[in-house]
């Protein structure tokens, strides 16, 4: 897992702690520059300062940091300038770097940035000393094709050697954030002049800041796609029967700022923008009685997280402290004690709004559900928060009510159903649920729990029990896992399935498995992902998505449009 904290100021022990794990992975990163990191310390020591610093810090969920990025924010000209991003070079990449510019891109848009600055090395053979290190140079600037960025021209930024910076050029790159790309003059020279004097410590009145900001002549400023940029999206591809969406509106009111929860609301707004091109249609949420959730869930743990929602103020955060190893038959008397009893980590708190947000959920699966129980053939749950890791009795892994086991119990009365976990992590909640069951097949592949949470479930050797035996399979993966390897182990897992001869088939999808994400160590491809939903798709089940993990905001739009595309493909091809 990982989670993003901001530390706005060297105070206390928590963030003190941090800074100085930041400062040995700094000092790994970039061993030319070790004072710079004292640099950053003294500016978020100091009250006294003509802009707003923002240091994000990414962290494993042992609290040890992974990554950092640091921005100069310039509140008056509304954008800002990434000085250091990096993850820990002392450790295998896992896209940490991916997911904390992703995480401080929806900050900055949060803070009403209309732009980000950064420069990178040039890829152009005259701007570049050493030949060899073209290859690395395009390699950085391919990174932030990826998010829209655009190379500033027309200016003297990338001709006139800085002597600030040892007479190095480099290239000044524009992330629009999202919006579209329009850059007007005055704030590019606001900005620069800025740039120059924070950054490269020149005075303001400079001839050197001067000459590089008057560059800045065009309006808008000059700006070009990157060599790396992605291609014009296909067009839509039209289908007789579009996809059935269902969206739960109030998904944002679950938004932990405070604690950089990964789990974010951006997560959805990503989604929906990669199913753009795939024919969908969306359908209003219907209300369904909590029975539907009491036949899955304890009625103690829907007690326990209703009670809290209606205790707990706007800003209070509920972690468990204590965990009833030794005695679990024996409940804390005071409700706020609870949740170590009813959760399983440390990292997925009570809010005044988990209760809602999660029961929001569970309608979106049931109205999902309904669609396939009504003869519609696809229908996709995009439900937030996820409920995968949420077992009868407990509660974890960002899972509150586990929507998917809902909406298979409720299909369940019209025939046998098999549900389908491809999130990287196990789907621990399901096999609890089902495990003594043999009207519901689970099946879930995922990163083997030696070393992926839950840890503690998701054994090939764990089959079930009682009336249940045989009826639960798990595929623990170790990588390296490409796009063949998982195909491989998809077609055994859909060998189970074919073999139980279901009426439904339920999926739980985490993109996730996807190269890059930051809690998985798959390496799907957007093109595998396609392989994936054409192969499940060409089962022809009735087929109900239902949402679960995944935290690069770009993999969850290009895995999106890739696997509806290739279950649209499959199925109305048929």
């Amino acid at each position: 897992m990982i989670r993003f904290t901001r530390i706005f100021e060297l105070a206390g022990d928590a963030d003190i702690r941090r800074f100085e794990e930041a400062r040995a992975l700094f000092q790994a990163a970039f061993p030319h520059e070790p004072e710079a990191i004292e640099r950053i310390g003294d500016v978020l020591k100091s009250t006294h300062r003509s802009y707003e610093p923002i240091l994000l810090i990414a962290e494993d969920n042992r609290r040890h940091v992974t990554g950092i990025a640091f921005v100069f924010y310039f509140p008056e000209a509304a954008h800002g300038y990434l000085q250091y991003i990096a993850s820990d070079p002392r450790k295998s990449a896992r896209g940490i770097g991916a997911a904390l510019y992703e995480g401080l891109r929806e900050l900055l848009v949060g803070r009403g940035a209309q732009g980000l600055f950064l420069d990178v090395p040039p890829v152009a053979r005259d701007k570049v000393d050493d030949p060899k290190r073209i290859a690395i140079n395009r390699k950085r600037q391919a990174f932030y094709a990826r998010y829209g960025c655009q190379e500033v021209t027309g200016t003297l930024w990338d001709v006139e050697p800085n002597p600030r910076n040892e007479g190095y050029l480099t290239t000044l790159l524009f992330d629009p954030l999202g919006k579209p790309a329009r850059l007007k003059r005055g704030a590019a020279r606001q900005v620069v002049r800025r740039i120059l004097v924070e950054q490269y410590a020149y005075k303001p009145d400079d001839p050197f800041v001067a000459k590089i900001e008057n560059s800045f002549r065009a309006d808008p400023v000059a700006l070009k796609l990157l060599d790396d940029s992605p291609a014009a999206a296909a067009p839509a591809l039209k289908y007789i029967n579009p996809i059935k969406v269902v969206v739960p509106e109030r998904h944002t009111i679950h938004h932990l700022r405070e604690k950089g929860y990964v789990e974010r609301p951006v997560r959805v707004r990503a989604i929906l923008k990669g199913l753009e091109k795939v024919p969908i249609e969306r359908i209003p949420t219907r209300r369904f009685p909590e029975r539907h959730l009491a036949a899955v869930h304890s009625p103690q743990l829907i007690e326990f997280l209703k009670v809290m929602g209606q205790k707990l103020d706007d800003k209070a955060l509920i972690y468990p402290e204590v965990f009833p190893i030794r005695r679990p038959e024996r409940m804390p008397r005071a409700v706020e004690d609870r949740a170590g009893y009813f959760c399983c980590d440390t990292f997925t708190p009570v809010t005044k709004n988990s209760f809602r947000a999660a029961r929001d959920g569970i309608d979106v699966a049931l109205t999902a559900a309904s669609q396939i129980l009504d003869g519609e053939r696809i229908a996709y749950a995009v439900c937030r928060p996820p409920g995968h890791h949420a077992e009868r009795r407990i509660f974890g892994g960002f899972c509150y009510f586990n929507n998917a086991a809902v909406a298979a119990h409720f299909m369940s009365h019209a025939g046998k159903v098999a549900l389908l976990d491809i999130d990287y992590h196990h789907g621990n909640g399901a096999q609890d649920i089902f495990y003594k069951r043999a009207d519901v097949l689970t099946v879930s592949i995922h990163g083997h729990p030696k070393n992926s949470y839950p840890n503690f479930a998701g054994y090939a050797d764990e089959r079930g029990e009682d009336a249940g035996v045989g009826f639960n399979r798990n595929f623990p993966l170790e990588p390296p896992i490409d796009d063949d390897a998982y195909l491989a182990v998809l077609a055994q897992a859909i060998q189970k399935i074919e073999n139980f001869k279901p009426k439904f088939l339920i999926v739980s999808l985490g993109y996730d498995i996807m190269r890059g994400d930051p809690t998985g160590s798959f390496s799907i491809s957007p093109q595998g992902m396609r392989r994936i939903g054409h192969t499940l798709g060409a089962l022809g089940h009735p087929l109900l998505i239902v949402q679960e993990g995944g935290y690069s905001v770009r993999n969850l739009r290009l895995g999106a449009n890739a696997f509806f595309h290739g279950l649209a493909e499959a199925w109305y091809g048929r």
